[in-house]
């Protein structure tokens, strides 16, 4: 189960998973994760994700390799991807597997709204008109 909302105020993606996931699941995630991509780009200048994990166990195999890697949904250097963790070793273990920045791993929701906040840069609205 997974369920997007997009936080205007905070200016970021917000993702919660939970339970076992199916591939079809996962691939629907995957599509919603573009999605929610783009739209956060055109809003706010920039995609900032934070994945709230803390109710997903570990997943099987078959349906980890249909995650999309976060190297995929970065894209520029303003893209930022939090994910929140239920325990340290899983906090531990997606820290070791990650050596982009852009992507951190944490135990508490308020920790990893703060890590996103601290790089977010002011609204810069690509859709704002110019002067002329």
């Amino acid at each position: 189960m997974f369920a997007f909302k997009i936080d205007e105020r905070k200016q970021l993606v917000h993702v919660e998973v939970a339970g076992i996931m199916s591939v079809a699941e996962v691939d629907a995630l995957n599509e919603a994760l573009v999605s929610n991509a783009a739209v956060a780009r055109r809003k706010f200048g920039a995609f900032r994700l934070l994945t709230d994990a803390r109710l997903s166990p570990v997943q099987p195999a078959a349906t980890m390799a249909r995650f999309k890697a976060p190297s995929d949904l970065l894209q520029g250097p303003d893209d930022r991807y939090a994910v929140v963790l239920g325990t340290m070793l899983s906090k531990l273990q997606t820290d070791r597997m990650s050596n982009d920045d852009r992507l951190r791993a944490f135990l508490s929701i308020e920790a990893a709204e703060t890590w996103l906040s601290a790089c977010a840069r002011p609204n810069a609205h690509a859709s704002q008109p110019t002067a002329a």
